[in-house]
């Protein structure tokens, strides 16, 4: 190793390095590499050291993502052995970390760089930019300039069996500072939930290294080999392996040369040097996505425009789709999504790069997770063009490839890309019977013929990713007007409308993207198969499965298709399913804000609100800010009740896209659980006036729950009629039912049960219609409340049997929730208290931890509770219900009048002081609300009565 000229020439630098070699090279074992001599050559110092055939762990690491504990554990046993004989002979590294451990091809490990370190702890060498240790990989009192001994090696032999088995460091930053001040200060996250195929308790060893307290860490290296020796003996042998290392060439090369010519020219002595001291460099602040091995992988980059006419700038980028979407059908060849490659190049700001340099390309393959680049550029000639391109491995930039294709006028250029995608295959070295046997059709033909209809698509999937759905619809149509067969649009536009809930539009353009799916890949076939009996009808579940495993059996990373498959499962309540799509989306490389959100919801709804924040901010800190990801932070920190944190997220999101109605909704609601009425109608009201009809649509909606919970129900009654108006001009089915079911609500809450029956069956009658099975069942759960009401308890145990027969020929069996809890209210009007209460107990657990059902619930239990005559459980269920962060918009009348109720039950307890409070909060909540309740004049009565 050469040292920099600027250290070397400290001679008492020289010095110390002299003396710590004398020192490392007592350690004579075979987990270390021999440190030799330090000497000099026309002015340059350099150390030899043992030569050793293989390649740094850190490598190892990037390659694979994640290891294995059965692969992680030998090393580290073997890491912990070169380390016990060094501590033995008081020898401290200083700078452990995974490019100081060699492993060979058989899977030995070989410490490197003993006695460095330590030479460099003098004045003058630790200057700016300079730090004694890699920042990553240093210990808290190695951060803090302490003294260090052999539990700090400890410590950054915890980092780096953190990093083996999850695939990545347990802190990063952009600077050595902002490290070091984690290290200090952050507990790491726990690496099982990086990794969950860890065993525990190997967690627990590598959670003990790290223990900021070096008291509290292992003492020596012996005793974390000792306990990982017991780890071992519970993993398959068949999970010991250490895959095997590529060669960089393809046979072994002897070089002979001299130290002489090593240092002639000087520049050369720059460029070969590697410094024994560590500089911090600047790295990706972004985290590395782990790079599959079972099959090569691919990021194809935005082409070159070498026309010189700017009027072929767009297949810059559309020839990257194109060469994406052929190579995507192939079950040999993992390529990085257009999306994905979109988002990695704009938070590196290289949209609009004419060119990419090594690092560029390096930071590319190891954000994207990929083992290969395609670089490209597109020329012309006369009406001729031609595509070159060539292939690349990412880590050394060694060129594997080169190919060209030429065609005839604009339109050729598609069928070009045809010709391209075998030859790449070739380069990949499949053989004839692979790319024969390959799913392979024509580009043409799975996507258009027309390059004009794909120029439109093109240019409206950049407004997907961007989130601009009307913006997709515009360009989608511009795209069938020219291609009528082009289904990818059609498909492209049915998810836009989707995304802006309508979902008759979205419905329909699915249906015409499946009738013409015989002209799609397998790939997408198979999507469009899904998303259409996904979004068809509860009946068609079985179906979308099906076609959902049929794509993953092909494709097992196919990002769509696993976030479909846990759309699914979400959708029936099968949380750990979903979670374990979401999971491989992100396993896959997924970068798509959707994946994350997604995940992050499944994970609130087990309650796991710590996990779900985590997910979140997992994109924040490795993909890059999102106005979507800032309001999911705030959905999330409202249910743990951090309101003052949910506004601060939300606004974050209102600085990034100040139009965004999502977030202006969630503000309003955030005020509304924070008590500010008057606020949270501020920000509804907003929305009530966008023209956008869906933006009103949720204005209206959450302007009629603001109202409902301060008992205006005629407000109610008024501003949702307004709303169901809209629906119905618009043709939205789902709308008008959702509607007609919270009207009947208000109806029902307002003692008019004829009336509430009677939007029951509109309600019901084009749920029917829409095959919307959701709404059916919540009507018939409605209506058996409604007969309640009218005192019909025949009617409404009928109902319930006919709830619970539709339950039953569901996939979703948690549903049956629904039939608890009207049997509850149906033994509650029997005034059968115990058996009421049997059955909301037996709801409740079925339900999500986000549900808006949990508060009517709590709400019917407490009454059931206060009726047998428990005050005490009458109370505690009361207090559950204005304590719950989720169902105060569509039952805040149950959440005022439990305030009611608790004064009620304070008052009958002695409770004078708290009697009074709750009576003052209902009658606030209530001071508007319309003439003729009986629990306003009650209250008012029963707190003058207090008072005096």
């Amino acid at each position: 190793k050469l040292i920099k000229p600027e250290i070397a020439s400290d001679k008492k630098t020289v010095e110390r390095f002299s003396n710590e070699l004398k020192i490392a090279r007592k350690i004579g074992h075979k987990n270390v590499a021999r440190m030799f001599d330090l000497n000099e050559e026309q002015g340059t110092h350099y150390i030899t050291m043992e030569y050793v055939r293989g390649e740094d762990l850190k490598k190892l690491i990037r390659k694979i993502g994640q290891l294995s504990a059965g692969q992680a554990i030998p090393i580290a046993k073997q890491i912990c052995e070169g380390l016990g004989e060094a501590q033995r002979l008081g020898v401290v590294h200083r700078d452990l970390k995974p490019q100081n451990v060699m492993v060979d091809e058989d899977g030995n490990a070989r410490i490197m760089d003993f006695g460095i370190a330590c030479s460099l702890e003098s004045k003058g060498i630790t200057g700016a930019g300079v730090m004694l240790g890699t920042p990553e990989y240093m210990s808290p009192e190695q951060v803090e300039g302490k003294e260090v001994g052999q539990s700090s090696d400890i410590y950054s032999l915890g980092v780096i069996l953190y990093e083996m088995v999850t695939g990545r460091v347990p802190f990063e930053g952009d600077t050595p500072f902002t490290i070091g001040v984690k290290h200090k200060s952050e507990m790491p996250k726990d690496p099982k939930d990086l990794n969950a195929q860890i065993p525990g308790d190997l967690s627990s060893v590598i959670m003990r290294c790290l223990e900021k307290d070096k008291e509290k860490r292992y003492q020596s290296a012996g005793e974390v080999r000792s306990e990982l020796e017991n780890i071992q003996k519970g993993i398959p042998t068949t999970e010991r392996v250490v895959p095997e290392r590529k060669p960089l060439t393809s046979r072994e090369i002897t070089v002979t040369f001299g130290l002489r010519k090593l240092l002639i020219p000087a520049v050369a002595v720059i460029a070969l040097a590697v410094v024994s001291i560590v500089i911090w460099k600047l790295v990706p602040s972004k985290e590395s996505v782990p790079i599959p091995q079972d099959k090569p992988s691919l990021a194809v980059m935005y082409f070159k425009n070498n026309t010189g006419d700017k009027n072929y700038d767009h297949w810059r980028s559309a020839l990257s789709d194109l060469l994406i979407s052929d190579l995507a059908q192939s079950k040999y060849i993992r390529v990085m999504g257009g999306d994905k490659l979109y988002n990695i190049l704009k938070q590196l700001d290289l949209m609009d790069a004419d060119s990419y340099s090594s690092v560029d390309l390096e930071k590319i393959a190891s954000r994207g997770g990929v083992n290969h680049i395609l670089l490209g550029n597109l020329t012309k000639a006369g009406e001729n063009f031609r595509i070159n391109i060539t292939l690349q491995e990412a880590d050394t930039g060694e060129l594997i490839g080169s190919e060209s294709v030429d065609g005839k006028g604009e339109a050729s250029i598609i069928s070009m890309v045809d010709e391209l995608t075998t030859r790449i295959k070739r380069n990949f070295k499949l053989s004839d019977a692979q790319i024969e046997s390959d799913i392979d059709r024509h580009i043409g033909e799975v996507t258009t013929r027309s390059s004009e209809a794909y120029k439109y698509y093109h240019e409206g999937i950049k407004y997907d990713i961007k989130g601009d759905y009307p913006k997709v619809i515009e360009y989608m149509e511009k795209a069938v007007a020219v291609d009528p067969e082009f289904a990818s649009a059609y498909h492209a536009m049915s998810w836009a409308y989707g995304n802006q809930r309508y979902r008759s539009e979205e419905k329909k353009l699915l249906k015409k993207a499946l009738e013409l799916s015989d002209r799609l890949s397998d790939r997408e076939k198979y999507i469009i198969q899904g998303g259409y009996y996904l979004r068809q009808s509860e009946k068609t579940y079985d179906k979308a499965i099906e076609a959902f495993e049929k794509l993953l059996e092909l494709y097992p990373d196919d990002l769509n298709g696993n976030n479909d498959l846990g759309n699914l499962y979400s959708r029936i309540d099968e949380w750990d399913k979903a979670i374990e799509r979401y999971e491989a989306c992100l396993k896959y490389g997924g970068m798509d804000v959707v994946f994350y959100s997604n995940l992050a919801g499944n994970y609130r709804n087990k309650g796991l609100f710590d996990k779900a924040r985590q997910v979140l901010e997992q994109y924040l800190n490795n993909v890059s800010d999102s106005a979507v990801i800032r309001d999911r932070l705030a959905l999330n920190y409202r249910y743990q009740g951090k309101y003052e944190l949910a506004l601060a997220e939300v606004d974050k999101a209102l600085s990034l896209n100040p139009t965004r109605y999502q977030s202006i909704r969630s503000k309003g609601n955030i005020f509304l659980y924070m008590g500010d009425l008057k606020k949270a109608e501020e920000e509804y009201k907003k929305l009530q006036e966008r023209k956008e009809p869906v933006v009103n649509a949720f204005g209206l909606q959450r302007l009629g729950h603001l109202y409902l919970l301060q008992g205006r129900f005629k407000d109610v009654r008024k501003i949702w009629q307004e709303s169901l108006e809209q629906a119905e001009r618009l043709g939205q089915n789902t709308w008008i039912s959702n509607i007609i079911g919270d009207l009947s609500y208000v109806e029902l809450r307002s003692g008019n049960p004829d009336q509430a029956l009677e939007l029951l069956n509109k309600s019901w009658n084009s749920a029917v219609e829409d095959e919307d099975f959701s709404s059916q069942r919540g009507t018939l759960f409605n209506m058996g409340l409604t007969y309640l009401e009218m005192k019909s308890i025949n009617e409404a145990l009928k109902t319930a049997d006919r709830l619970k027969k539709m339950i039953e020929q569901a996939m979703n069996k948690k549903l049956i929730s629904n039939y608890y809890a009207l049997m509850g209210m149906i033994e509650l009007e029997k005034n059968n208290y115990s058996k009421a209460i049997e059955f909301f107990k037996k709801g409740l657990p079925l339900l999500s931890a986000t549900s808006s059902s949990r508060m009517p619930l709590a709400y019917s239990t407490g009454l059931a509770y206060y009726k047998a005559g428990d005050l005490e459980n009458a109370r505690r269920e009361y207090e559950r219900v204005i304590s719950l962060a989720t169902g105060r918009q569509s039952f805040g009348d149950l959440y005022a009048k439990s305030f009611y109720m608790l004064g009620i039950i304070y008052e009958q307890q002695d409770s004078r002081g708290k009697a009074i409070e709750n009576y003052e909060i209902f009658l606030d909540l209530w001071k508007n609300a319309d003439p003729g309740f009986a629990e306003v004049d009650d209250a008012k009565k029963r707190l003058a009565g207090l008072k005096s």
